[in-house]
């Protein structure tokens, strides 16, 4: 099940942990942001982990369209088709990128909703007569 609120505030929180923890954490500081970010995703739809990676994969997914998006709107309006040209090169590199952005919030993901341990559907015991 696709949850967009937590999909949204995961999007953000990537963007967030990501800057933060980059400052902090030269090297591997994004990186832990993201993880950390698609762990919030995962606690927050619980389920199981398949539950908790796609959610915090698609927000791994939108975070690098809208940033593409932001690029090519940018580029244009600056540089008219020279920094649309560039924006779409830099876009293409970023498409790229996304897949481990993806599996990187994937990972924490699963970790989040595995530390939630909260199926998606209450267990209804049936006591016997």
């Amino acid at each position: 099940m696709v949850d967009w609120g937590a999909i949204i505030l995961g999007f953000i929180l990537s963007i967030i942990f990501g800057g933060i923890f980059a400052i902090i954490i030269p090297v591997w500081g994004g990186i832990l942001g993201l993880l950390l970010a698609g762990m919030v995703v995962g606690y927050l739809v619980g389920g199981d982990a398949i539950n908790g990676a796609v959610n915090a994969g698609f927000a791994g997914v939108f975070g690098a369209i809208v940033l593409s998006l932001l690029l090519l709107i940018a580029g244009t309006l600056i540089l008219g088709i020279i920094g649309f040209a560039a924006a779409t090169i830099t876009s293409l590199f970023i498409f790229v990128g996304f897949v481990g952005v993806m599996l990187i919030m994937a990972l924490g993901g699963a970790i989040g909703s595995i530390v939630k341990d909260e199926p998606l559907v209450e267990v209804v015991e049936h006591k016997g007569q």
